[in-house]
């Protein structure tokens, strides 16, 4: 289930600059959330997820914050904000994150996203659940931030991050997809995939993100924000639209949306991370 988070920054409090990189900091943030509504829920969620032969998945994703107005402010390695509202979107699988639980979760939260040098206060003014798609079993999708698609090769010790386009992706997308399912019903996918198809429909543009910048856990991670048509069956392209595409979804990697001819329930264009 998908949700439309207004939020108000509120600049009176620690000023307007908020750091480039912000995908931990809105992770932990939903955490937190979780953690103030049901403490055994949050637990189990961060300590295992959904499991699969040992294996965590924590089936949600989120997108990058859409700012009307904004100033990047590279010197200081922060956006500024210049707008009174600002739109966020988080998705999770359906079941126990049900509308209730989750419009609960946020109602009235306050929260600050930044570091020592920039931190912005957010207040969570609306929250909306958005109706999903019709599923069809070839559309094509946008991506709301970078997907994440590691390739480990037996003589390296360390994944490469790979571009979409490469050879290797689809099949580690798939892969993906079907143990995304296998995990969230218990049971592995067993209808014919042979048809799964992942083309990307315009130039890949890499973003570098950087998790728990500033820390010594420091780490970078590289996604790809770019358009694409998948042929799928209908119950994997749900998965793919509930919690994301590729991996790291829990960290802000993934999420995507229906690239259609009607209008787009986001405009891309007031997203830094899209060069808006």
């Amino acid at each position: 289930m998908r949700f439309k988070l207004t939020l108000q920054p509120d600049a009176k409090v620690f000023g307007n600059r908020m750091p480039l990189n912000y995908q931990y900091e809105l992770s932990a943030f939903i955490y937190r959330a979780i953690a103030h509504a049901d403490g055994e829920y949050a637990e189990w969620l961060h300590e295992n997820g959904f499991r699969l032969n040992n294996r965590p998945f924590k089936l949600f994703t989120f997108s990058h914050f859409f700012i009307p107005k904004y100033l990047i402010d590279r010197e200081h390695g922060c956006i500024r904000i210049n707008s009174e509202r600002v739109e966020w979107f988080v998705s999770f699988l359906p079941e126990t994150s049900t509308e209730t639980f989750i419009s609960g979760l946020f109602a009235e939260q306050v929260f600050q996203i930044g570091n020592r040098q920039s931190v912005v206060q957010f207040r969570v003014e609306r929250i909306e659940a958005l109706q999903p798609p019709v599923f069809e079993r070839q559309m094509s999708f946008r991506t709301l931030s970078p997907v994440c698609i590691p390739f480990l090769r037996e003589e390296q010790r360390y994944a490469t991050y790979l571009s979409p386009d490469t050879p290797e992706a689809s099949t580690i997308v798939l892969n993906n997809l079907l143990n995304k399912y296998h995990t969230f019903y218990g049971k592995p996918y067993e209808e014919d995939t042979r048809d799964f198809a992942f083309r990307i429909t315009n130039q890949p543009k890499a973003k570098l993100i950087v998790i728990k910048q500033g820390t010594p856990e420091a780490s970078n991670i590289r996604g790809y924000m770019f358009d694409f048509q998948m042929t799928a069956p209908t119950e994997l392209l749900k998965v793919m639209y509930e919690c994301g595409l590729g991996y790291k979804n829990s960290a802000g990697f993934g999420m995507v949306e229906v690239n259609a001819k009607r209008k787009s329930t986001v405009d891309t264009k007031k997203s830094p991370e899209n060069g808006g």
